[in-house]
């Protein structure tokens, strides 16, 4: 099993937008171009307005071209965003079967957790596995994984989880399990810590 890096992005759309416009089609198919095989879009369940896109790069795959911010194709990207700024993450795993449970299932959950500047990873690491593999216990939970964003002086985790229904995550939300490690993590809670959720599209090359 080889190990990939998952990019996260997240773009504030045109009311307009829809997913099988041209200039998203082809930001898609430049990626297959360069050795994507699985990709997967959708716009979120609360906001239409909001696009995610999330890349399956393999390990090995370096594309300058790609992935420097001052690239032909991260300007293209920037042009989706009405406001010039997409939010982009890099979380890597050890192999895609970690996460494809949460990205193939019939809803996925992104839950964003920023930590404040006084916050570290390590010091709170029992909690943040530990919230990840409490939702085994939930009815309707299809799995995933969890981890850092590269990206983000290990400010940022981020957790991509699977449900069969909203309502199964609503239903866990309110258990005393979920409230357990939720409680140890919020005063590490920094502006940005959210849930997402979306309907993904698998599109594989």
């Amino acid at each position: 099993m080889n190990s990939i890096t998952l990019e996260f992005l997240r773009l504030t759309v045109d009311k307009s937008f829809h997913l099988a416009a041209p200039a998203f089609t082809t930001l898609r198919q430049t990626v297959k171009a360069a050795g994507v095989k699985e990709q997967y879009y959708g716009l979120t369940d609360d906001n239409s307005s909001q696009l995610l896109w999330i890349i399956e790069w393999p390990q090995k795959t370096h594309s300058p071209e790609l992935q420097e911010e001052s690239s032909h194709f991260r300007q293209q990207i920037n042009v989706l965003d009405v406001n010039l700024k997409p939010i982009s993450w890099l979380v890597p795993f050890r192999f895609a079967e970690e996460v494809r449970p949460a990205l193939t299932a019939p809803i996925c959950e992104f839950a964003h957790i920023v930590l404040k500047e006084s916050s570290k990873p390590e010091m709170i690491s029992e909690s943040l596995h530990k919230t990840f593999t409490d939702c085994y216990y939930a009815r309707g939970f299809t799995g995933g994984n969890w981890g850092i964003a590269t990206n983000s002086n290990d400010k940022v985790c981020i957790y991509v989880l699977g449900w069969e229904s909203r309502a199964h995550h609503a239903e866990y939300s309110k258990s005393a399990l979920f409230d357990v490690e939720i409680n140890k993590l919020k005063p590490h809670y920094a502006p940005g810590s959210m849930g997402i959720f979306s309907r993904l599209t698998r599109e594989l090359s």
